[in-house]
């Protein structure tokens, strides 16, 4: 029986947030890294449920999409979920707090209208960034955002900002700098064993 697999593209993007969760869980998984006439072969088998990636393939050759939902699948099989209901559903709620960030980088990003498009930047940057970030340090009282414990809250947060205005790269982002809970934070994800070996060796590209 082979092992997990993971679909995406050779980016970052959405499919980073599951690599990320598959580290910080200690699960192997073959990082399969599709696009061009490969990916539209895949596509074509049916295989993927949306037709789109990421999705991901378990041992018993079961399959699974939307990035979210196979991240939380992935902590659950590997111990990184809140074990109480309501620390799980603020570990939710933190979620969609990030996947409402993510929502607005991807209107600005395919934004055709120059104008429009930096009209969302200063937007974003200005305005809906820091009153988001405000937000979650109000919700960070401990090391993590649920308890003393890695959740898969954690790792949405420090992959998209890691992702977006870090660049993939492994010094804080700048946005952060103005809360230092959120700094301390953000260092505490990058040096949990398996997340920092998998930041070591993940291929660089440019989303």
């Amino acid at each position: 029986m082979s092992g997990y697999k993971l679909y995406y593209f050779p980016a970052r993007g959405r499919g980073e947030a599951c690599r990320l969760s598959f580290a910080a869980a200690n699960i192997e998984f073959e990082d399969v890294r599709l696009e061009g006439d490969a990916w539209a072969k895949e596509k074509a088998s049916g295989r993927p449920p949306f037709g789109q990636m990421p999705f991901m393939v378990t041992p018993e050759g079961k399959v699974l999409a939307q990035s979210a939902t196979m991240m939380k699948y992935i902590c659950k099989k590997g111990g990184l979920c809140p074990g109480d209901d309501y620390d799980e559903g603020v570990a939710d709620m933190i979620c969609d707090g990030v996947t409402d960030l993510w929502n607005a980088i991807i209107k600005m990003y395919y934004e055709k209208d120059e104008t429009k498009k930096e009209e969302l930047s200063k937007e974003f940057n200005g305005t809906t960034l820091p009153a988001r970030l405000e937000n979650f340090n109000a919700l960070l009282k401990s090391p993590f955002f649920v308890g003393d414990k890695l959740t898969y809250a954690d790792i949405m947060f420090f992959d998209f900002f890691n992702n977006f205005p870090g660049k993939g790269k492994l010094e804080v982002p700048e946005q952060l700098s103005k809360f230092p809970k959120l700094v301390e934070h953000y260092k505490q994800v990058c040096d949990v064993p398996g997340i920092k070996a998998w930041l070591g060796k993940r291929p660089e590209t440019e989303h």
